[in-house]
């Protein structure tokens, strides 16, 4: 009994000495690792102070970036650290305005992206959400495949804080291939012009090399797996670009000349609906031509403006009903109808249901586009030189829904009255 009480005031000795010991002052267990979320130095608890008080409407945002301290990386991520910048959590935060809703232009797949300045230059910060399902091994892909590569149409990683999750990309002033296809109203919408269709054909053929680039990775090939318009962007020149490659999957290289036999079983099926290959999705079996499914959902959209549910049903009516113009995006008014049917027609053959149908991406398919846009550059039509109508049209449209808008609010004043 007295050995086990000296033992026990020796124990309350030693909590009496930590207790007394300043923070800054304890061991480097306590001022590293786990230690520190225990007993944060005082340097970190004024940024978190100033974290919680400056972004009060973001601030949940924030604690949870900085939570996420020293995540352990592979060692592809380590080897990829030399390819691009590393910036330190409050170089993001202060480029951030500390996660800002002011600054947020978007919800990725495992987290909201904003936009703000780094190094002088224009940038869109991907974070990865603390809740989001899946959200570290898509962070670690996307390191793994952009931080090794370089290619015009697919987008650039400039940077990232892989202990805290985020990724540094170059900012697509033009938004996505969506936006443009489907802009969305909005209280004060801006005059998006419609795409014309010289630019639709450029940026099919971009999509179709760089995807070609992805198929063509030594030693072994990349699937995308969720190639859709949203996934598409596009910068200042509307130059398009694929993005999201979080759920990019290598497969095994086989020995045939070509890599479309290639598959590799998953045990279950990503992308997004609508736009997944059905073989894959039933068998689980994924390969480069899994890819060539949703680029011909996507092109069909590019040339009907259309969204992707039953797309492939209307247009091979509307081709074997000899009404194949009226399928095309009424926002364009002078498609050349031989050639969007050409484009159609391919794009078809690379949705079919089988993969086995389905037309080889680089010596049937890219061709196919490369003429279409060798065709559109022959009728050369810069982006700027849409006609000033269009602007007027919308505008008027703008002002046309301002104006019954006001009636309507006013009627509503008048019958309150009553």
């Amino acid at each position: 009994m007295k050995e086990q009480r000296r033992i026990e005031e020796g124990k309350m000795s030693k909590m009496s000495i930590v207790q007394q010991r300043r923070p800054g002052q304890g061991t480097m267990g306590k001022e590293m690792g786990t230690g520190m979320d225990r007993n944060p130095p005082r340097v970190v608890e004024k940024k978190l102070e100033r974290t919680k008080n400056k972004g009060a409407t973001e601030g949940g945002i924030a604690d949870g970036v900085r939570k996420k301290r020293m995540i352990p990386m592979s060692s592809f991520e380590m080897k990829a650290l030399n390819r691009y910048k590393r910036y330190s959590i409050d170089e993001i935060e202060k480029a951030t305005d500390y996660f800002s809703a002011d600054r947020k232009i978007g919800e990725g797949g495992y987290g909201p992206v904003y936009k703000c300045f780094l190094d002088q230059t224009a940038v869109a910060i991907k974070t990865l959400r603390l809740d989001a399902a899946q959200g570290r091994s898509q962070f670690q892909q996307e390191i793994e495949v952009l931080g090794g590569m370089r290619h015009p149409n697919m987008v650039l990683l400039l940077g990232a804080c892989p202990e805290h999750g985020c990724l540094v990309y170059e900012y697509m002033s033009n938004g996505s291939l969506e936006e443009q296809l489907f802009p969305r109203n909005k209280k004060t919408p801006p005059i998006i012009l419609p795409l014309p269709w010289q630019l639709r054909f450029r940026i099919s053929a971009e999509i179709c090399t760089a995807l070609l680039f992805l198929h063509q990775t030594k030693p072994k090939p990349l699937v995308h797996r969720d190639l859709k318009p949203a996934n598409i962007l596009l910068d200042s020149n509307y130059v398009s670009k694929i993005s999201d490659v979080g759920l990019a999957r290598i497969v095994p290289a086989n020995n045939s000349p070509t890599a479309t036999s290639t598959q590799y079983h998953m045990t279950s099926a990503a992308g997004t609906f609508c736009y997944i290959d059905p073989e894959y999705q039933q068998t689980g079996l994924l390969g480069v031509k899994s890819d060539v499914y949703s680029l011909g959902i996507l092109l069909l959209q590019v040339i009907t403006g259309k969204q992707p549910m039953g797309l492939t049903h209307h247009v091979e009516a509307a081709i074997e009903n000899d009404v194949f113009e009226d399928i095309l995006d009424p926002a364009v008014k002078d498609w050349p109808i031989q050639q969007a049917l050409q484009f159609a027609q391919m794009a078809l053959q690379c949705a079919e249901l089988r993969r086995k149908d389905r037309p080889d991406l680089g010596t049937e398919v890219l061709p196919l586009m490369n003429k279409l846009r060798a065709f559109a550059d022959d009728h050369h039509l810069t982006y700027d030189d849409v006609t000033q109508d269009v602007i007027s049209d919308r505008m008027s449209e703008q002002e046309s829904q301002s104006s019954m808008s006001s009636t309507n609010t006013e009627n509503r004043i008048l019958i309150s009255e009553l």
